[in-house]
């Protein structure tokens, strides 16, 4: 592994909430991590907004483009900074505490192997959070968030 590459895997964490977890704020830094099928998802939204980015899609900014960067889940514990965005006068909570229908997008990807969870928060987007299978079978809550985000959607 070359001297850059190994520079941006080391700077691509973050620590967030007390959890210290990988972020990936372009289509370059995703592939270094992840399979093509859990960068797909978001290479269809790069796709759709060609008009905005210059250079090439591989480097386009997500925290330019959708607000903040992608997030990999990496730890059970981690699961405490996966939230919705809050509805109405209560306090969002996370999903290592309960599930809940209001993530704008919550899926299995990668046939399978990935939770992708999307709450969007302001007119420039929001947070993407992606669990791998070994991480969210241990969070129940993962598997009823997306059944209720799929039932909301109807």
């Amino acid at each position: 592994m070359d001297a850059a590459k190994i520079a941006a895997i080391s700077s691509s964490r973050e620590t967030i909430a007390g959890a210290d977890m990988k972020t990936m704020d372009t289509l370059e830094e995703m592939r270094m991590h992840l399979t093509e099928g859990a960068c797909a998802p978001t290479l269809s939204a790069l796709g759709d907004m060609l008009e905005y980015i210059d250079g090439p899609i591989e480097r386009a900014s997500f925290t330019e483009l959708f607000g903040a960067p992608v997030h990999l889940i990496e730890s059970r514990d981690d699961m405490a900074i996966v939230r919705p965005v809050e509805v109405g006068e209560g306090t969002s909570r996370s999903l290592l505490e309960s599930a809940s229908e209001w993530f704008d997008v919550a899926e299995w990807i990668d046939d399978g192997c990935f939770a992708r969870f999307v709450a969007i928060d302001s007119a420039d987007g929001g947070k993407q959070y992606l669990v791998p299978k070994r991480v969210a079978e241990q969070v129940i809550s993962v598997d009823l968030s997306i059944e209720l985000v799929a039932t909301r959607a109807g």
